[in-house]
């Protein structure tokens, strides 16, 4: 599934994943992904659940989530990643992320973010 300049896609065995659909410069920006902030108590419910890996911890409040309500909620693990986070709050609709290339990226390039957490799973290339 295509969406603007990324492509959703099997990912072998990581799953589904996210690609570059056509080149990306170097800091290249992404559309705004909006987010919705998950309190203490949301979050170990969906600890129990198959989402506890797609949520991401809040940018400034410990204990706190975030769903990400976008793309990149798919993105997976890989070091050095292919993207970084650019957190920004808005005093009026709260929280996005906008994902920002680190390199030259190529059609087909997987788009990758550093989970920069204990990972729960062997970190394939």
């Amino acid at each position: 599934m295509r969406i603007g300049p990324v492509l959703i896609a099997p990912a072998g065995a990581k799953g589904l994943g996210v690609f570059a659909a056509e080149p990306l410069p170097a800091g290249a920006a992404f559309d705004p992904q909006p987010v919705f902030e998950l309190d203490p108590a949301d979050v170990d419910p969906i600890e129990r659940t198959r989402f506890r890996n797609h949520y991401f911890a809040h940018p400034e409040r410990d204990g706190v989530g975030v769903i990400v309500l976008g793309w990149l909620t798919l993105v997976n693990h890989g070091l050095p990643p292919t993207l970084e986070l650019d957190w920004r709050r808005d005093p009026l609709t709260g929280w996005a992320v906008v994902p920002r290339t680190r390199r030259p990226l190529g059609p087909g390039e997987e788009l990758t973010i550093d989970y920069n957490c204990p990972l729960w799973f062997e970190a394939l290339p």
